[in-house]
C-alpha cells in the first residue's frame, strides 16, 4: 500500500503514518492529512481526473495549510456597473427634485428604490476589489472575503467534513435565464453546509470542491443533485 502526500504527491515512509488513525505527515512540506480516501476496501487507491485551474482563481500552499483565492470581477459586473450608473442617476435627479421642491411624499416614496441603488452600488463596488480566500488549516475551512466585508464568511472544523460537492441553482427573471454554482459540504452528523455561493462559473465551483477533497484528503463520492464533469 503506497500513501502519498494530497499537498505535493510525494510518497509517504510508513515511520510517517498512522494506520490506526489513518493520519499522515509529510516532511516535505509539513502536510498532515487524512489518507482514508487513498485506501479501498481491496487495498488499492482511488484516482480521479484533476480539473486544471480556471480563470480568477489561484492556489497557495502557506504555512500550515493551503489557500484557494477567488476573484470576484466577472463580465457581468460591467454590465451592472452601467445598470448601477444609469439607476444612482436617476435616484440623484429624483431626489434633487423632491428636495427643492419641499415634496417629502416623493422623496419617502423613493427611498426604498435609494436603498437598493445603495446595495447595488456595494456589490459593484465589491465586484472589483474583492476576493474570497477559503483557508484550509490544521484543524478548520475558513472562508472570508476581503477588503469590503460580505455575507458568507465562516469556519468549519476540518474534522467535521465528511464529503463536499457543487450543484446549480437556476434563475428566472424577465430577461431569461441565468445560473449560478454553489459549493457545498456534508458533515459526519449529516449536516448540510454551504461552503460557497453565486460562482459564476461550474468549472469555478468543481475546482474549489476537488481542491478541498484533494487536500484534506476527502474520497470524492457521488451525491444526489450534484454537478460533475
Amino acid at each position: 500500500m503506497k500513501i502519498t502526500c494530497t499537498t505535493c504527491h510525494r510518497e509517504i515512509p510508513a515511520s510517517d503514518v498512522d494506520i490506526k488513525s489513518k493520519i499522515a505527515k509529510c516532511n516535505a512540506c509539513n502536510n498532515v492529512f487524512d489518507f482514508s480516501s487513498q485506501v479501498s476496501s481491496s487495498g488499492g487507491t482511488i484516482s480521479r481526473e484533476n480539473l486544471g485551474i480556471p480563470k480568477n482563481v489561484e492556489v497557495n500552499y502557506i504555512e500550515n495549510g493551503m489557500q484557494i483565492v477567488r476573484r470576484w470581477f466577472s463580465p457581468v459586473i460591467i454590465a451592472l456597473t452601467l445598470f448601477c450608473c444609469f439607476w444612482d442617476g436617476f435616484m440623484i435627479v429624483w431626489f434633487t427634485i423632491a428636495i427643492r421642491e419641499g415634496q417629502w411624499m416623493m422623496a419617502a416614496f423613493g427611498s426604498i428604490h435609494g436603498i437598493i441603488g445603495v446595495c447595488l452600488t456595494y456589490f459593484v463596488i465589491c465586484g472589483y476589489v474583492n476576493r474570497t480566500y477559503i483557508t484550509i488549516s490544521y484543524d478548520a475551512l475558513s472562508v472570508v472575503h476581503k477588503p469590503l466585508p460580505a455575507p458568507g464568511q465562516k469556519t468549519v472544523k476540518r474534522s467535521d467534513l465528511k464529503q463536499l460537492y457543487s450543484k446549480e441553482k437556476v434563475h428566472h427573471g424577465r430577461n431569461g435565464t441565468s445560473y449560478s454554482y454553489d459549493v457545498m459540504a456534508i458533515t459526519h452528523s449529516e449536516e448540510t453546509i454551504k461552503i460557497l455561493s453565486g460562482l459564476s462559473a461550474s468549472e469555478q465551483a468543481l475546482f474549489i470542491e476537488q481542491e478541498i477533497e484533494k487536500y484534506i484528503g476527502i474520497r470524492d463520492e457521488a451525491v444526489r443533485g450534484e454537478i460533475r464533469r
